[in-house]
C-alpha cells in the first residue's frame, strides 16, 4: 500500500471517499451532519483550505496499485499535557472490500511513524462507542480507551 499527502489533483477522490466514509459511520442523524445534504464545495472548500494549512491539517491518501483505497484526516495542535504538539486522528477510512486485509493496521503504524518522525508527543482520536469494529481494532494496536465526553455545538 502507498500513503502519501493528498495533492491538489486527488481532490475528487478525497471528497468521494469522505462522502462513501460518512454514509458508512453515521449511525445516528442527530450526531452528525448529514452528509447528502451537503454540496460539493463544502467539500472542496475543506479539501483546499487544509492543503493551504498543512501546519494545522494533513491529508493522507492509500493506494494499491495505484487504486484509492481510502484515507486518514488529521489534525496538529499544542497540548499544554504534553508539552508540544498532538496529532489529532479525525478520520481514518479503509475502503469495505480491502478491510481485514492488513490496510488498517499499515495506515495506523505509518501515520504513528509520521507522529515521531514530526516530533508529536500525543496520538490522539475518538470513535463512537457504537463502532465496535474500530474499539477491537484499536485495542490490538495498543491505544486505550479513555472514560470522556465529546461536546459539540454546530455553528
Amino acid at each position: 500500500m502507498n500513503i502519501r499527502i493528498c495533492r491538489p489533483e486527488d481532490e475528487k477522490t478525497w471528497i468521494a471517499l469522505n462522502r462513501e466514509f460518512m454514509c458508512f459511520e453515521i449511525q445516528d442523524d442527530s450526531l452528525w451532519n448529514n452528509t447528502e445534504k451537503t454540496p460539493d464545495y463544502a467539500f472542496q472548500h475543506t479539501f483546499q483550505e487544509a492543503l493551504q494549512t498543512p501546519e494545522l491539517i494533513t491529508l493522507f491518501l492509500m493506494e494499491e496499485d495505484e487504486v484509492p483505497i481510502g484515507f486518514a484526516n488529521l489534525m496538529t495542535i499544542y497540548s499544554v499535557w504534553t508539552h508540544g504538539k498532538a496529532l489529532i486522528l479525525d478520520d481514518l477510512y479503509i475502503k469495505e472490500e480491502y478491510r481485514g486485509k492488513g490496510y488498517g493496521r499499515e495506515a495506523m503504524d505509518f501515520i504513528e511513524t509520521y507522529a515521531k518522525g514530526n516530533n508529536y508527543k500525543r496520538l490522539q482520536f475518538q470513535s463512537e462507542t457504537t463502532n465496535t469494529h474500530a474499539k477491537g481494532f484499536y485495542e490490538t494496536l495498543g491505544f486505550n480507551a479513555v472514560n470522556m465526553h465529546f461536546y459539540v455545538k454546530y455553528f
